[in-house]
């Protein structure tokens, strides 16, 4: 099978991650994979790809400059189907199609949570944001669509957006080739005994969804109880200047490390005592899903979309009230203190296997092309 796949970029980030997992999967079963992107400035991915995968970059800095390329895109290479990640891009092969310039069946995997409306402190201006909701209109013209966690699929039947045999739900794939670097580093780790740290991981954006500032503040509380903890931030982001500020008014700006983007994430797993998020919304939190497949216990804010659907109270973490700063501090203080069974934790990410989600993709790229015939 032939398959094409379109994402904006292939810098940080958790539905970068994905694309390339999934294309590794299908390269391994002998699929011709194709990625285009817009551009590939700040590209951390693509050397994480299998040889075989071809990468097609548009040269363009946005979406909106997209429409030619995409189109040239398509006649050059006339993909029997395309899956797009993110229905505002879907809106350009859309509007294609309404022109009757191509016929490309399209299926969309949702990038994030529908009802959200983002604002400039997001980085997104008002007129962007608009777009954004407006696209989502797209969704119904759609021959597939692809929701991140069953909560997800639930708010797009519920929004009138997508429903009945277009609609399916397919967890977030980890790669499988980082739990198992990681086991063995951890193995070696605990077999030395070499090392005593403990570190509080976060990993994201450090921007105002993932609310970055509650973790400084629950981490100040929690350095009374755990002293020598450390909390490491991994990613970069708008709110930097914030959550350094405030990290130095708690007199805890010593403890944190800020490590920006990493691309060793193994390492990061590996010396990680337990992984937190503090997120207000999420799709379906990468990180969360990596930590336990790694035998990393968790805390995260029970926020919509995704936690709930990965984390298991007790037994690979905890999840806890929004915006509850003192119990997400005991929380991880527990998570801290307590003995964990690593296996037990990462027999808990099973269903997040990347043979699943490449497999169930396969399975709709035939529905799709079975359909237009």
């Amino acid at each position: 099978m032939v398959i094409h796949v379109f994402i904006a970029h292939m810098h940080l980030g958790g539905a970068e991650r994905v694309c390339v997992n999934l294309a590794n999967a299908w390269a391994a079963k002998g699929h011709e994979v194709h990625i285009a992107v817009l551009n590939l400035d700040g590209d951390i991915n693509t050397q994480n790809l299998d040889d075989s995968v071809q990468v097609h970059s548009f040269g363009v800095s946005r979406l909106r400059y997209a429409f030619v390329p995409f189109y040239k895109y398509v006649r050059k290479y006339k993909p029997p189907f395309m899956l797009v990640f993110g229905n505002d891009a879907a809106v350009i092969v859309q509007k294609l199609r309404d022109l009757h310039l191509i016929d490309t069946p399209l299926i969309v995997r949702m990038l994030n949570n529908a009802n959200i409306t983002l604002t400039k402190e997001d980085g997104v201006s008002p007129i962007v944001d608009k777009y954004l909701k407006k696209a989502q209109s797209n969704l119904q013209k759609m021959d597939h669509v692809v929701a991140q966690c069953e909560a997800m699929g639930h708010q797009l039947v519920d929004m009138g957006l997508v429903g009945g045999d277009r609609l399916s739900v397919i967890f977030n794939p980890v790669d499988e080739r980082l739990l198992l670097l990681v086991k063995d580093k951890t193995d070696k780790i605990e077999t030395d005994g070499t090392d005593s740290s403990k570190e509080i991981v976060f990993i994201g954006r450090i921007d105002p969804q993932k609310n970055p500032v509650d973790l400084v503040r629950a981490y100040a509380k929690v350095r009374e109880t755990v002293p020598n903890v450390k909390l490491r931030l991994v990613g970069k982001g708008v709110l930097g200047d914030a959550v350094r500020e405030e990290a130095d008014r708690l007199g805890v700006l010593d403890g944190i490390i800020f490590d920006d983007i990493r691309t060793d994430m193994e390492n990061v797993y590996a010396h990680a005592a337990v992984v937190a998020l503090t997120s207000n919304y999420e799709g379906m939190p990468n990180c969360l899903i990596e930590a336990i497949g790694c035998g990393v216990p968790v805390v995260s804010y029970d926020c919509p979309m995704g936690p709930a659907e990965i984390v298991t109270d007790g037994v690979n973490g905890y999840l806890v009230p929004m915006g509850d700063v003192d119990m997400m501090a005991d929380r991880l203080t527990e998570t801290l203190i307590k003995g964990w069974n690593r296996e037990a934790i990462r027999q808990t990410c099973s269903k997040f296997h990347v043979e699943n989600a490449a497999g169930t993709y396969i399975d709709i790229f035939n529905k799709v092309s079975k359909d237009k015939r």
